[in-house]
């Protein structure tokens, strides 16, 4: 049966998108243009005010876009994308980026960690519109500032201006007056995140969070383990080296006023990260979700059909903790 004229635009003024604002998407911190930086800075800000609106997200490092397609569609608070340790090529770096803004209707805040001294892939996350850049191996101020220069557009640094990401009169809107090209929004926007993972570098936290502009500091724990010579370990009491780490790091933070930026391996060590000053937590990882998705699963089938003890056989379960302490199983 075919619908009359008039009950379809009945329909349409009743059903339509526009008359059911509960469905549009809630995206505080989103650019004008969906594939340019969110406001990564005003979301740390109000995070680290207010607990309330901490930020939680996702790490990807599966390198696919159909990946972050289905990450994107949870509305995380932001995607970051692993392109030091992921093997995400220039392509795909760029389409998964606007994947993760597309995907998540402009909710999801993109950070990128990018291989360190990479001009290619530190260009390729700008220009796709990353918010947050993390920047490894961090160990001293000038290395910070050297990013910087690198990150921003004058007279904040000298990145270099594309003109592949916009159309003049068509896609280059801003939320802020008098700019055409979103210079302004990118410098405004973009955060960057020294990350501390080294002997050296907690030697120098203090001088390496204190260069304006830092937006926030994140740990390498694994990083830090192997150069400092100690037992690398997800958890259990830390190495007295790596206990007096995290003091130097966590007050260097305190001292300049930078909230902390990580990855909590279980959703019950979010309180206590969120009151040792994190203001964005990654709560899943897509490799170690997906495998433990699978994982779980055959133990569980294996238990349904052949008792426990076939199961465990078939698919042992290594007993661990994270490295806040938190129990795990791999």
């Amino acid at each position: 049966m075919v619908a009359k004229p008039n009950s379809v635009r009945e329909d349409h003024e009743t059903y339509g998108w526009l008359s059911q604002p509960n469905r549009h998407p809630q995206a505080p911190f989103r650019a004008a243009q969906i594939t340019y930086p969110a406001n990564l800075r005003e979301a740390l800000r109000q995070a680290q005010e207010d607990p309330r609106k901490t930020l939680f997200g996702v790490a990807h490092g599966i390198p696919s876009v159909f990946v972050t397609k289905i990450l994107a569609s949870t509305k995380p608070d932001f995607v970051w994308i692993d392109v030091e340790h992921g093997m995400f090529d220039r392509l795909t770096l760029h389409d998964a980026i606007h994947a993760a803004m597309t995907h998540s209707e402009g909710r999801a805040i993109v950070i990128v960690r990018v291989p360190k001294n990479d001009e290619i892939s530190l260009t390729t996350a700008l220009d796709a519109g990353a918010a947050g850049i993390v920047m490894p191996h961090t160990e001293s101020a000038e290395e910070v500032r050297e990013m910087m220069k690198a990150m921003y557009f004058p007279p904040m640094g000298q990145r270099s201006f594309s003109p592949w990401t916009f159309t003049p009169g068509i896609s280059d809107a801003s939320l802020y007056p008098e700019d055409p090209f979103n210079i302004r929004t990118s410098n405004q926007h973009v955060c960057l995140i020294p990350q501390i993972e080294s002997v050296r570098g907690i030697e120098n936290a203090e001088e390496i969070a204190s260069v304006p502009g830092v937006s926030a500091l994140m740990f390498g724990f694994g990083d830090f383990m192997i150069d400092a010579g100690v037992p690398v370990k997800l958890g259990g009491e830390p190495h007295p080296k790596v206990a007096a780490a995290i003091g130097r790091f966590m007050a260097a933070a305190k001292s300049n006023g930078l909230p902390l930026f990580g990855g909590a391996q279980t959703p019950d060590m979010v309180p206590s990260m969120v009151g040792m000053g994190y203001a964005a937590i990654a709560i899943a990882f897509d490799y170690w979700g997906l495998a433990r998705l699978v994982h779980d699963g055959l133990v569980q089938a294996r238990k349904s059909v052949a008792g426990e003890d076939a199961a465990e056989e078939g698919g042992k379960t290594q007993v661990a903790t994270n490295g806040h302490g938190a129990r795990e199983e791999a």
